[in-house]
């Protein structure tokens, strides 16, 4: 019977660690030996910068792969690959020595049915009826349409840039026989560039036309380039729940290539939210809790929702109001229930924020 007290103490010690997150009953406050020391702020109202990231890929503001329109020999290159090219640069030439030939042909075959008209017209009744002046007229529209269309063969055979880009590598060589759709090298615009990505269907209807956007690629560490959301994907795709989004990226300095990986951060915008010392969180689990004080300075735990992360600041988006009284330091030794009294100076709670 000698270990009765021993085992009577460890019961005791257990029954109060099970209550301790109890709220203490009214008329025990009163009997508290002394109001705990803390540190107390006000929950504010402060504005919220919202943003959603993602990973994007870039693509060229306009790309295209330069292909042949027709059978036939290479004669000429005019460009390596990786420079920029002016819309309208020769790129290829092919060889055409036929077709210069049936155009200066079909020249001098124009020059000489429009002398005949002329001198029909200039003479007049003199040498020509109207039928035959009719009939000179249109030898010379058929021999125009005939010289037009060898220029169109030839100018076939003169393959330019379609617009202002950055020439990709040449797959093609003097001597190479080219086919319709034979691929010479792609060109893109890239500046400014188009950063396509994705976002969770939930940010559907905060984003918006004009957006801000910053990128960052892992080939310029640390460098940020800046534009704005120019287009939202008309579908969110079911299976994974997100939308497309389209930014174009300014590329002055042409640093950036079609392709490139990019992180994504989109500026939504601010709105209101109530914010707290981020020491004011207590921990337990995955549970997120703070004390509030209440107008008889008697400290009640409550649960929270926290939002965004500031420095040294915490969003709360459920379980506080504007005005509540918050500990932010101090936690440690609080229950429920116990009266709390302010701290003249900063107290020192090195584990506040930790867990209770």
């Amino acid at each position: 019977m000698r270990s009765m007290p021993w085992l009577l103490g460890v019961l005791s010690v257990l029954a109060l660690s099970a209550c301790e997150d109890v709220e203490l009953p009214a008329k025990e406050r009163s009997g508290a030996a002394s109001a705990v020391l803390v540190e107390t702020e006000i929950a504010e109202l402060a504005p919220i910068v919202r943003d959603a990231e993602s990973v994007g890929t870039l693509v060229g503001n306009e790309s295209v792969a330069i292909t042949a329109k027709l059978t036939e020999q290479v004669s000429a290159v005019h460009f390596e690959g990786g420079e920029l090219v002016k819309a309208g640069a020769v790129l290829v030439e092919l060889i055409d020595v036929e077709q210069l030939a049936l155009l200066r042909e079909a020249e001098a075959k124009l020059r000489e049915t429009q002398l005949q008209l002329d001198r029909y017209l200039t003479l007049g009744k003199d040498i020509a009826t109207a039928a035959e002046i009719d009939v000179a007229r249109a030898r010379v529209d058929a021999n125009a349409a005939l010289l037009e269309a060898l220029r169109s063969r030839i100018d076939d055979r003169t393959i330019r840039a379609p617009f202002d880009g950055v020439i990709g590598l040449r797959r093609i060589s003097v001597g190479a026989l080219l086919t319709p759709g034979t691929v010479i090298a792609e060109l893109d615009d890239i500046n400014p560039m188009k950063l396509d990505f994705t976002l969770p269907e939930h940010y559907l209807s905060q984003i918006e036309i004009g957006d801000m956007v910053n990128a960052i690629s892992t080939a310029w560490d640390g460098e940020v380039f800046t534009g704005q959301v120019t287009q939202i994907g008309s579908r969110v795709d079911p299976a994974t729940r997100a939308f497309s989004v389209r930014a174009l990226i300014d590329n002055g300095e042409a640093r950036l290539r079609p392709g490139m990986l990019m992180a994504v951060n989109v500026s939504l915008g601010e709105t209101p939210g109530i914010v707290v010392s981020e020491t004011a969180l207590v921990q337990s689990g995955a549970q997120s809790s703070v004390f509030v004080v209440d107008g008889e300075s008697i400290a009640r735990r409550v649960t929270v929702e926290i939002g965004r992360r500031m420095p040294g600041l915490i969003e709360i988006r459920s379980g506080l109001s504007p005005g509540d009284r918050v500990v932010r330091n101090g936690q440690m030794t609080l229950r429920p229930g116990v009266k709390v009294r302010e701290a003249a100076e900063p107290v020192d709670d090195p584990l506040a924020g930790n867990g209770a």
